[in-house]
């Protein structure tokens, strides 16, 4: 990789000898401050609240660079040098601004306007309801990648063998999405990726229909984007130890996904012995190892990478037979095994990311820690 700096280059991939200089600057006088307030996030809204800046600020005690730990933090979405600049520039820090981009000073882009109330201004003084107020105001942002992601008005392609249901139907058979749990008689049956899941019966057979939605982080187009994601991967890729898709549905505000019915949860609810059930054995928890490892194989085999594998998304069959699910963020790899793709977009469940996926390096092999973690 090159080591020259340019205002695309995205802040995750500095090294640390710059991050360390950009901290020195800023960590002395709490100028970072001035730059969290500025941060957005994609959907324009404020990045930070006081309660994240006061995390920032809490790392001081032991012994860290609150610098560095924003940077690390900020580095894991798509977020670039040339938007750190403009914001240190904003706000006159042009020494730290030289130290990525020396002429940038010389040739001033529009500065980033500064909220007239932001706390940087008032000082830290908040109630317990400013713990989630969110600093700042909100600025347009660049789109988000695209790059080998199917379009969001995008229809699935190729989709025989799959029902192709209506909103109606989905609402009818899972009692209107019932929100009561199916323990107590109603469809839910938990949270799945970007959406909740609920049982219910075609042709007097059980499924499990997801019902996609929008969160804080993901926009409705993004949603499109992970449905159309897993259809046309669940399309290609059929194994024992991967989820089967029954069918699916666009027609309504929720676009809709559905499985057959995994009567016995998710690898992490029985670990957990949620409800009551017996403590899966030593036998067969390494069976279910090895059914997923096989089905991760046959993933990474035909070039896919799953990004997201937990014991929350390996459902378990009648018979404890492991299905890997969960495909909304699947990408498409190189044709070798070892090969690694870039992307700017980072995605998946933190606690279960190799450090390169968390610098947005998609390869098989993060996949292969995420099942070891």
């Amino acid at each position: 990789m090159s080591n020259t700096i340019t205002s695309a280059t995205f802040i995750r991939n500095l090294n640390y000898g710059v991050r360390r200089k950009l901290s020195d600057l800023l960590d002395p006088q709490d100028s970072w401050k001035d730059v969290i307030v500025s941060i957005h996030k994609p959907t324009g809204e404020p990045r930070y609240s006081q309660q994240h800046l006061r995390r920032f600020e809490a790392v001081v005690l032991q012994g860290r660079s609150p610098t560095m730990e924003l940077l690390n933090d900020w580095g894991t979405s798509n977020s670039t040098v040339g938007e750190l600049v403009d914001i240190l520039m904003s706000h006159r820090l042009m020494a730290a601004a030289s130290i990525m981009l020396p002429d940038a000073i010389n040739n001033p882009r529009p500065a980033v306007p500064q909220p007239p109330d932001s706390p940087r201004d008032k000082g830290m003084v908040g109630n317990s309801d400013a713990a989630t107020r969110p600093l700042g105001r909100t600025k347009e942002q660049p789109p988000p990648d695209s790059t080998s992601e199917p379009q969001e008005d995008q229809e699935p392609n190729g989709t025989a063998g799959f029902l192709r249901l209506s909103f109606h139907e989905l609402k009818k058979i899972t009692g209107h999405f019932d929100e009561r749990p199916v323990s107590d008689g109603g469809s839910r049956l938990g949270e799945g990726g970007f959406g909740t899941v609920y049982k219910g019966l075609i042709n007097g057979k059980p499924v499990a229909v997801k019902k996609l939605h929008s969160m804080e982080d993901i926009s409705l187009e993004e949603l499109s984007v992970q449905f159309i994601q897993e259809v046309q991967t669940l399309m290609v890729l059929k194994h024992e130890n991967l989820v089967d898709m029954v069918g699916f549905s666009r027609d309504g505000h929720h676009p809709c996904l559905v499985y057959a019915y995994m009567s016995n949860g998710s690898l992490l609810d029985r670990l957990a012995c949620l409800d009551g059930s017996p403590p899966l054995s030593w036998h067969r928890r390494c069976l279910i190892a090895v059914g997923t490892a096989r089905g991760l194989d046959y993933l990474h085999s035909n070039h896919h990478v799953h990004r997201d594998v937990k014991s929350g998304n390996i459902l378990l069959d009648e018979l404890l037979v492991p299905k890997i699910s969960d495909f909304g963020l699947t990408r498409a790899s190189a044709t070798r095994s070892s090969a690694t793709v870039m992307t700017e977009r980072i995605v998946g469940t933190t606690a279960y990311m190799a450090n390169e996926a968390l610098r947005g390096e998609i390869t098989p092999k993060s996949d292969i820690y995420s099942f070891g973690v």
